[in-house]
């Protein structure tokens, strides 16, 4: 049993089904002062409206469990689904069930706001973990703290673009980038991008990642990543093939430099 909302002072309990219990709820009507303290439940219940209208209830939805029970025990009493706690309500009176349907409103809402509260965090602290392991880019972080500004309804109050730009750089701006095959390509350089990443894993400026995948080798799609030290050299953004993978992008003012440091490696 716990605790769903309180009516003046009288809580009123769930089951393990999430009815409600009937007993709480005419408490909570003689507490709010609507002084009918002979609406008992099981009046209410063995009234012909009441019963064709839990005949109705079972022949037409799908609860998963009976919309009236009644326990004994410690937490005894009778207990309904949501459709006969507004009709009790409105039983006992119009005033009362507006109390109810406003409290079951509110009820919602917070619960709403809370589980909006819960993913924002959730999505923040996950953010901020791929952030530090795929080494993102200023500019892909703010993509994503915009989107969590977006689905929070805050204010936009986020810068509208993020500099990217190597170490060293001076004068604020972001810097060019290109992928590798386009840097290769104008380079002339007769190799792949593949193996040219695999000569800069030597030199711990890209690492190969992982994630699962139904059409990936054995579940599993590999792809490149800069390493910290490699964002000296360029960005990670995000791969226009997968959304979950990252792709190296390098600064077009560092691209002679990481092109000598090719020649380093044997």
């Amino acid at each position: 049993m716990n605790q769903l909302f309180v009516i003046d002072g009288v809580s009123v309990r769930r089951d393990l089904d999430g009815r409600y219990c009937l007993n709480d709820l005419h408490r909570a009507a003689v507490a709010s002062g609507a002084n009918e303290r002979t609406k008992e439940p099981g009046k209410f219940l063995s009234s012909p409206q009441t019963i064709e209208l839990v005949q109705e209830l079972e022949t037409t939805q799908i609860l998963g469990s009976n919309p009236v029970e009644s326990f004994g025990g410690r937490n005894g009493g009778t207990y309904v689904c949501k459709e006969l706690v507004y009709a009790y309500a409105m039983w006992i009176s119009p005033k009362f069930n507006l109390t109810v349907i406003r409290t079951f409103d509110a009820v919602v809402t917070q619960q709403a706001n809370s589980r909006l509260t819960d993913q924002v965090q959730a999505g923040a602290i996950l953010l901020e973990s791929m952030a530090r392991t795929l080494n993102l880019s200023n500019s892909s972080k703010l993509g994503g703290y915009q989107k969590l500004q977006k689905l929070a309804g805050l204010p936009d109050l986020s810068p509208s673009y993020a500099i990217d730009a190597p170490a060293g750089a001076v004068d604020g701006s972001s810097r060019s980038t290109q992928s590798l095959s386009a840097i290769l390509k104008q380079n002339n350089i007769r190799m792949s991008a593949n193996q040219v990443y695999q000569q800069l894993a030597k030199l711990g400026v890209v690492e190969q990642k992982e994630r699962n995948s139904r059409t990936g080798a054995n579940g599993v799609k590999k792809f490149w990543s800069l390493t910290a030290k490699g964002c000296m050299f360029g960005k990670n953004i995000t791969s226009p093939a997968n959304p979950r993978e990252t792709q190296p992008h390098f600064f077009d003012s560092k691209a002679a430099e990481l092109l000598r440091l090719l020649e380093t490696v044997h």
